[in-house]
């Protein structure tokens, strides 16, 4: 596996939405939480942008995508939100920038999709994590949203769950 390197205060986190519409007010609450998380945000044109259930047409969201991929200097891309979309365009993706220099790419749903082409294809990891949907003044403190920070930063984590009565005792591997 060729992996991305862990962010460090001051690197750039792109923003895209290339599957379902999302509003800029809602992205506004994430950019603020990754600024003070101590990153630079770079918003896509797809931010805030809608197109029917889309949030631009088809080629628009490859375009920002794209743009994403191939700028040197951002270090991990957050997708605004899943739903359904990046099936209609993975195919369209150049994923050669990537290859050459791996970045975070970060979200869930369909954006599973994208992980899994990335995984398959090139040995990259990615992140199955949190949108930027989730990002809001209730959920500041929220263990997910921590876990993403220290994902990109390459922090240590531990899980812990609490013993249960069907639980037992022995080794396994996987």
């Amino acid at each position: 596996m060729k992996q991305p390197k862990y962010l460090q205060p001051g690197n750039k986190i792109g923003i895209t939405c290339p599957s379902g519409y999302v509003s800029a007010e809602r992205i506004a609450y994430a950019v603020e939480v990754l600024q003070q998380w101590g990153f630079e945000v770079v918003t896509g044109n797809t931010v805030g942008n809608e197109y029917h259930y889309f949030s631009g047409t088809d080629a628009a969201r490859v375009q920002d995508l794209q743009q994403m991929l191939d700028n040197p200097e951002i270090a991990a891309i957050l997708m605004g939100r899943g739903g359904y979309g990046m099936t209609r365009i993975i195919d369209q993706i150049d994923f050669t920038t990537l290859a050459a220099n791996p970045k975070w790419i970060c979200g869930f749903s369909d954006i599973t999709v994208l992980h899994s082409h990335i995984h398959r294809n090139y040995g990259i990891p990615t992140l199955h994590s949190v949108m930027c949907g989730a990002f809001k003044p209730e959920t500041a403190e929220s263990d997910y949203l921590k876990s993403l920070y220290r994902m990109l930063t390459g922090e240590t984590m531990t899980y812990s769950t609490s013993t249960h009565p069907f639980n037992r005792q022995g080794n396994c591997a996987g």
